[in-house]
């Protein structure tokens, strides 16, 4: 059940363990002149946090908990949680939008705190949820009225419970099977006392993930990490397992950095990125929008990313702003022999990809042992003789598949046949959707050492590092005196 775009906790609590509820409240110190100091709780920042246990008894209850977990994707997405206790008893229905229930002093204290929201179970089973509008005392009991109208007038054994808007606790589920498919798990919520007015008017934020890669791969991906796909200035975003980590802002010029986290499946553009420097830049950008309004965005990230560690049960994509590439301008940065530079960049390197680049045909694929290896045969003859040297390719980028089913990997080693007329590359990961009989894109590699950029590149003038760093300076060589500790010579 869904009451104002959020769900509504579907399991009762196991009542056989202890429910446990805590209260923390904010309280801030008051100091008067020269008076004593005591402090007054701010009831808008009193926050419920309960402790309770669900009893899943079968393999579909199991299934269902398992549902309802994921499709609370992020730390910060919350639901309606039914208060385990009664909250109130009714004493008599007046109407759909009013009832009365026995005093409790509700009418001096609804309004102190933002759980303003019921739940009502009526005796045939149903569920409804309203708001309180207000209470009035009248002797021994109190007349509640609603913002909005119940399905039906509540009746005797209508049973009252507030909803506390919460998010769980934790990640980690816990649960200790007592018999085959019967297991109680343990969970702890935590109310959100400041996303009660959002969940009233119907905002729910919802991040998008826009990636988009320029040619060969010429792709655009749109992803969202809520539950169901989201539409937004006319683009679909299909819902996907992920979420990124806190993003930093800072004004000291270096980079904003931030991770996403995505489930590890072939069909995600990360799965194309992990563990291998990407050939082409990933572009990233971070929407924020809210489910009634979904055109409306804000762009809270826009960056590229640097790394995907390789990690089979999930990615994480490391993500850099541009201010990451001020630092190859730093002096410090040049000094050794890894180069800054994008190497088939016209730009930055000066090198023509056009001149290290071949056709192979694909004879077969080796994915069993690791690290994998592919058979190929020159596609194109006369241009074929630079690449036949051992290693030629080492470093380089093996690249096959249009669009979806583009893929791009490193080469480790390279080795030709010429018996064979066969080349063999070693490849850094297995590949996933490229198939023997398919063509590749392979290109030649850099080691970064100066005599690669002279000798094989003919573009020593684009060198980024120094080919010999001495260990001291030898312009004050002549001016270095030994100090000793002191003490007596001879």
């Amino acid at each position: 059940m869904n009451y104002l775009g959020r769900q509504i906790f579907p399991f009762a609590p196991n009542w056989a363990d202890a429910v446990a509820r805590s209260i923390t409240f904010d309280q801030r110190s008051t100091l008067l002149g020269f008076g004593a100091e005591y402090f007054t709780p701010t009831a808008e920042y009193t926050v419920n946090g309960w402790d309770f246990s669900v009893r899943l008894e079968n393999g579909p209850a199991m299934l269902a908990f398992e549902a309802f977990a994921d499709s609370l994707v992020g730390r910060l997405q919350g639901f309606w949680l039914p208060c385990p206790l009664q909250a109130a008893v009714l004493s008599a229905g007046v109407s759909t939008t009013q009832f009365d229930i026995v005093a409790e002093d509700l009418a001096s204290s609804w309004n102190s705190r933002p759980d303003q929201h019921l739940l009502f179970t009526f005796p045939d089973g149903t569920q409804a949820a309203a708001q309180i509008q207000g209470v009035v005392a009248n002797g021994a009991t109190e007349r509640v009225t609603l913002t909005t109208a119940l399905p039906q007038i509540p009746a005797a054994n209508t049973v009252i419970t507030r909803l506390h808007y919460v998010r769980f606790g934790q990640d980690v589920e816990e649960m200790q099977f007592d018999a085959e498919n019967v297991a109680p798990i343990h969970l702890t919520a935590v109310e959100l006392p400041l996303e009660y007015t959002n969940a009233v008017t119907g905002l729910q934020p919802l991040f998008l993930y826009h990636l988009r890669a320029a040619a060969p791969v010429l792709l655009d991906w749109y992803y969202t990490a809520f539950a169901a796909p989201v539409v937004s200035n006319g683009k679909l975003f299909a819902a996907f397992p992920m979420i990124h980590k806190a993003i930093k802002h800072s004004a000291d010029g270096n980079s904003n950095q931030t991770d996403i986290e995505a489930k590890a499946d072939d069909s995600h553009p990360f799965s194309m990125l992990a563990g291998l420097p990407p050939g082409n830049v990933i572009w990233v950008d971070i929407l924020l929008c809210y489910l009634p309004a979904p055109d409306a965005v804000t762009k809270i990230f826009s960056g590229f990313i640097s790394t995907v560690p390789d990690d089979i049960i999930k990615y994480t994509a490391n993500c850099d702003t541009r201010l990451r590439w001020l630092k190859t301008k730093l002096p410090r940065y040049l000094i050794g022999s890894t180069c800054n530079h994008i190497l088939y960049n016209q730009a930055t390197c000066g090198v023509g990809r056009a001149l290290f680049e071949t056709t192979v045909n694909i004879v077969s694929i080796d994915n069993v042992d690791l690290p994998p290896t592919v058979v190929c045969t020159f596609a194109i003859g006369p241009n074929s003789g630079q690449f036949q040297a051992t290693d030629y390719l080492k470093n380089g980028i093996f690249e096959a598949g249009l669009g979806e089913n583009y893929e791009i990997r490193s080469i480790i080693a390279s080795s030709y046949n010429a018996g064979a007329g066969q080349l063999t590359l070693t490849l850094n990961a297995p590949l996933k959707r490229t198939l023997a009989g398919a063509q590749a894109q392979i290109v030649a590699g850099c080691d970064h050492t100066s005599t690669t950029c002279a000798n094989k590149f003919n573009n020593f003038n684009n060198f980024g590092g120094f080919v010999d760093v001495p260990d001291r300076n030898l312009s004050l060589k002549g001016i270095n005196t030994n100090v000793s500790a002191g003490g007596k010579g001879k």
